[in-house]
């Protein structure tokens, strides 16, 4: 160190810092210019001691905060001064409890090439071993019980190291060292094939597993965050089979590819899609249909022209599918409507009607987490389902420090915990509909709550009255006398998009779905807002129509259909010798009718989701949707790839900012009488719906001067509706902001309650 004063310093990171490799890769830093001392990880993150000059301390933590490893995030460093400690070496030591604080956790990541290689290997110790894993790569989120990430606070506490992976874990030159989830199949978790009935199968059970797919079965595959149901897509017979007995029966199921060049060949990927399903979040991708996609049974992906494909992630996925079928259905394992299924026992309860043989592991699941989905839209990537791979990294969000609870919505739900700068979203737990999907949602709260060591000061829930998670977040804030904030449905949808682009100015925001609760008391869901992340304004708005029998028209969409064809022609008598309404019963016909006359349990919404079921209803696409947004899928799919937008149906925007699409009914049903194809008619309404937005932000742009517009809500998972409402904006001036941390649906909602809530604390 030549002879330059010897000084001490104590250097903090936090972050996700901890299950990334972190402490290792402070050890080889350190040693490249000789400094001394120790590491350790903490409830805060990650604390070093450390003696050397000034000159190379100062160079080490600019190094390390400059470029981490790869897998970690640094969101706060500091370094203090102080007398040498008197090191003669550099150490990693036992991790710091003080049961204060806590340190970001870092999500699930997809099995890394160096480990795949080893598993490939004849020669090496892994070959073939399902539960290969190193510093780089493997379980994290899903596997840890309490902070800080060290081997006993994990379900691996239980897999005591043999001599050659403790060896490992123990020098500073191995990718394993410190490698937490470090196993072989001497010392490590293994696995058995077992049948529906509870038996054991005989033999190797990847291959025997390999060999029931081959033949047609369904097999569950317990992986990282719960169990898959595994069939092969090929078989037409076996996919029938299977959305039989989970009771979907429309909903596009999931694909896993063997590797890149596999899923090359059913579909369309350009080198953007390539690098996300490669990636090492390695989510489920949306993609074109190749013409190679005729091979799979049609009952993959039956209403869409797109798969969600997704690569092996694991060593077991990517064993299972050298020895089997080269892509499989991977479909998450659960009844329609039910939570992922985790835990063993409630999988061989649950799952025993529905999976032929289970291949499963005794590495326990500490938390359930699904597959992410994300859709790439003019190379942008848009998040459709946040979960494993993300979950739980933070985004930070600005200087707070209040302690929020976001409960989320009903549908698609998600919670966020907000915390010293940051917001955590929680994995994906869906709709909150039954006693089972309730339980794992109070059950998520609380493991959140306990591992990120929240003191709450305050609670955000959704407006609506009837939504469980707000009876939750009421009940919650009574217990622990919490002030609780209701933040409607649509503002949160543009708060989130505030958040992830750091906009704290009032913009132009405009929030499309299908249901949100209004102040009102009427079902928003076609808005223009003028918002900032505490206050909004209600701007312009779909002209609300009668919704009758409430929720049940979302199940039979041709009630909507009805509804706008009576606020069209205010009489079904002024459109005789119409298919859609001579197919209806009479007394049901009738019926309906009355209710609509009468509002009696005919809410009014302004929904673009609403309108999206009538227009499909019309048509004649979908009167009796199977799973959420079917008759908007199948629009989409209709209208084809439309590059450029046609003329628009007639629509009107009165002087209070109301969008009237009455006449665009009008048009619609003319054009069904005349023999218009479905497609036409599709490319019009999209165009439409287009054009009246982007005419409504102008006129709100004239009257304000605001020129920032975010877009958010589950209808612009339309790529149609995006893409065009983005260049349309673009084209006119504006700078159009949209969700790319969160979706853009409701499972996004939580960040935007939680981050009005911050606003109005402070």
């Amino acid at each position: 160190m030549g002879n330059e004063p010897i000084v001490g310093a104590v250097i903090r990171y936090s972050g996700i810092v901890q299950g990334v490799g972190f402490r290792p890769f402070v050890y080889r830093c350190v040693r490249d210019v000789d400094l001394k001392g120790s590491v350790q990880n903490t409830d805060n993150g990650v604390l070093i001691r450390i003696d050397g000059t000034r000159k190379d301390i100062e160079g080490f933590f600019c190094t390390v905060k400059e470029n981490p490893p790869v897998l970690a995030e640094i969101h706060k460093s500091s370094i203090s001064f102080c007398n040498p400690f008197g090191y003669s070496d550099f150490t990693i030591i036992e991790s710091k409890e003080k049961n204060s604080g806590f340190t970001p956790v870092s999500p699930d990541i997809s099995a890394c090439p160096d480990c795949l290689a080893e598993v490939f290997d004849k020669e090496d110790r892994r070959f073939l071993y399902p539960f290969t894993n190193c510093t780089n790569c493997g379980p994290r989120f899903t596997i840890i019980r309490s902070i800080p990430y060290d081997r006993k606070n994990t379900s691996m506490r239980s897999f005591r190291l043999c001599p050659e992976c403790l060896s490992e874990y123990k020098d500073p030159a191995d990718r394993r060292y410190h490698a937490q989830p470090n196993a072989c199949p001497v010392c490590g978790p293994g696995l058995r094939l077992i049948s529906a009935a509870g038996e054991e199968i005989a033999g190797d059970p990847v291959k025997k597993a390999s060999e029931l797919l081959l033949k047609g079965n369904v097999v569950a595959v317990k992986g990282l965050g719960g169990y898959h149901l595994a069939v092969n897509p090929v078989m037409a017979k076996a996919v029938k089979r299977l959305r039989k007995r989970k009771r979907r029966p429309g909903k596009p199921f999931a694909l896993m590819a063997r590797d890149i060049g596999t899923a090359k060949d059913f579909c369309v990927i350009d080198k953007k899609a390539e690098n996300l399903l490669t990636s090492f979040e390695s989510p489920i991708v949306l993609l074109k249909k190749s013409a190679v996609a005729a091979s799979l049974s049609n009952d993959v992906a039956p209403d869409t022209d797109w798969l969600g494909i997704m690569l092996p992630y694991t060593p077991l996925h990517h064993i299972l599918l050298r020895e089997g079928p080269q892509i499989l259905v991977m479909t998450s394992a659960n009844i329609s409507e039910e939570p992922l299924v985790f835990r063993d026992e409630d999988a061989i309860r649950s799952l025993s009607t529905i999976a032929d043989a289970f291949l499963i592991h005794n590495r326990e699941i500490v938390r359930p987490c699904d597959d992410s989905v994300v859709a790439l839209v003019r190379g942008n990537t848009v998040p459709v389902r946040r979960s494993r791979g993300y979950v739980p990294r933070a985004l930070p969000i600005g200087p707070f420090k209040s302690q929020v609870l976001a409960a989320g919505p009903s549908e698609k739900n998600t919670f966020c915990v907000l915390k010293d700068g940051n917001a955590y979203m929680s994995h994906h737990i869906g709709n909150l509909v039954n006693e089972k999907s309730v339980d794992a949602y109070t059950e998520g709260i609380e493991d959140f709550l306990k591992m990120f060591r929240v003191e709450l000061d305050a609670i955000a829930c959704d407006l609506h009255p009837d939504y469980v998670s707000t009876r939750y977040a009421e009940d919650l804030s009574r217990k622990n006398n919490l002030p609780l904030y209701y933040i409607q449905h649509h503002h949160a949808h543009i708060a989130s998009v505030l958040a992830e682009n750091r906009i704290t100015e009032k913009v132009i925001g405009v929030a499309l779905d299908g249901t949100g609760y209004g102040p009102d008391g009427t079902i928003w869901g076609g808005e223009f807002l003028i918002a900032d992340r505490k206050n909004y304004e209600r701007a312009g708005y779909y002209t609300p129509v009668p919704m009758p029998g409430g929720e049940k028209s979302v199940l039979e969409t041709d009630r909507m259909g009805l509804s706008y064809l009576i606020s069209a022609y205010g009489s079904l008598t002024c459109i005789p010798g119409f298919d859609f309404i001579d197919a209806f019963e009479k007394p049901r016909l009738q019926m309906i009718g009355k209710m609509i006359d009468s509002g009696i349990n005919c809410p009014l919404t302004s929904s673009c989701g609403r309108l999206f079921d009538a227009v499909s209803a019309l048509i004649g696409l979908c009167k009796r949707p199977s799973y959420d947004a079917q008759g908007a899928i199948l629009l989409e799919k209709e209208a084809g790839d439309l590059k450029d937008l046609t003329s628009p149906y007639w629509y009107e925007i009165d002087a209070e900012r109301a969008v009237h699409f009455e006449p665009t009914i009008v048009e619609i049903v003319k054009d069904l009488k005349n023999g218009e194809s479905a497609q036409r008619i599709s490319r019009k309404f999209h165009s439409t719906i287009v054009l009246s937005g982007v005419e409504m932000c102008g006129k709100i742009k004239k009257m304000t001067g605001i020129k920032k517009v975010t877009l958010s809500g589950g209808v612009f998972q339309n790529r149609l509706i995006l893409e065009h409402f983005k260049d349309q904006l673009e084209e006119r001036g504006f700078s159009v902001f949209l969700n790319r941390f969160v979706p853009p649906n409701d499972g996004g909602i939580s960040l935007g309650q939680g981050v009005v809530a911050l606003s109005k604390i402070i």
